[in-house]
């Protein structure tokens, strides 16, 4: 029998045995309104390989299926995707009066960043639904070995032929100035981290530009313009920081009375 799908003749072989528990077996139509009873196996090009219930496996054209179920095999199989991120930072550096200081000058450090991503499907098979990508650029305050998202960037996109399978999208720009004078004072940019996620939220490809923002994605990956986090990559309560703080200055107030 030819093993590239012929529907009439493969469901004569299941629905004449006894159906199986498999969690993973479902019911796919083709375009005339047969049925066959297979659990999906991949999705590889313009085939879709099913394992039928006595284990035995097939190769259904994309085109035979159903729409409702052809959808549903590309969506089983997440497209492979190359991300490519550029990074492209400004930095300018000015030299204050020094009369303006009892102790030399002050350098200001200014940075200017904006992040373009360029995000292209290596694998074949085709994929239409929608996806999104976010890119977060990373800042650490000077003296402190913590972090800032400085910027949070997302862009819904579908691969198509029109588009060539392939989707650049830019991030905000962000300016940032650091001071120098004896101590630095400020923020420094220090990479990103990019993501594509489906419409049900699963994250199906990533790039980042520092072995630790990969090992904490998880922290990062959610957060908001702003979040701060921890050497550790706890996120750190910025109002709850400023509450403890002004309470210990409060109590350290000399000839305070309570």
């Amino acid at each position: 029998m030819n093993n590239t799908f012929r529907f009439g003749v493969v469901a004569l072989l299941v629905f004449g045995g006894t159906v199986s528990a498999m969690a993973e077996l479902r019911e796919w139509k083709d375009q005339s309104g047969k049925v066959i009873l297979a659990e999906h196996v991949a999705t590889t090009g313009d085939r879709v390989v099913l394992r039928l219930e006595d284990g035995s496996e097939i190769k259904v054209s994309l085109d035979t299926l159903s729409e409702k179920d052809r959808r549903h095999a590309v969506l089983l199989t997440p497209p492979r995707i190359d991300i490519s991120v550029s990074a492209k930072v400004d930095r300018t550096n000015t030299d204050m009066d020094k009369g303006m200081r009892r102790r030399g000058g002050v350098q200001i450090q200014e940075e200017s960043i904006v992040a373009t991503v360029t995000l292209k499907k290596s694998s074949p098979a085709p994929y239409e639904a929608p996806l999104q990508a976010i890119v977060y650029l990373m800042g650490q305050p000077e003296q402190h070995d913590g972090y800032v998202v400085i910027d949070r960037a997302a862009s819904r996109f579908t691969f198509t032929t029109e588009n060539k399978n392939q989707h650049t999208f830019s991030g905000n720009e962000v300016n940032l100035t650091s001071a120098q004078a004896g101590m630095e004072r400020g923020i420094e940019y220090k990479g990103y981290i990019a993501v594509v996620r489906d419409k049900q939220g699963n994250r199906i490809a990533m790039k980042c530009s520092k072995l630790d923002f990969e090992k904490n994605a998880d922290a990062i990956i959610g957060s908001k313009k702003g979040a701060i986090f921890d050497e550790d990559f706890n996120p750190v309560d910025l109002e709850k920081a400023k509450r403890e703080k002004q309470q210990e200055k409060r109590f350290q107030t000399p000839g305070r009375r309570f």
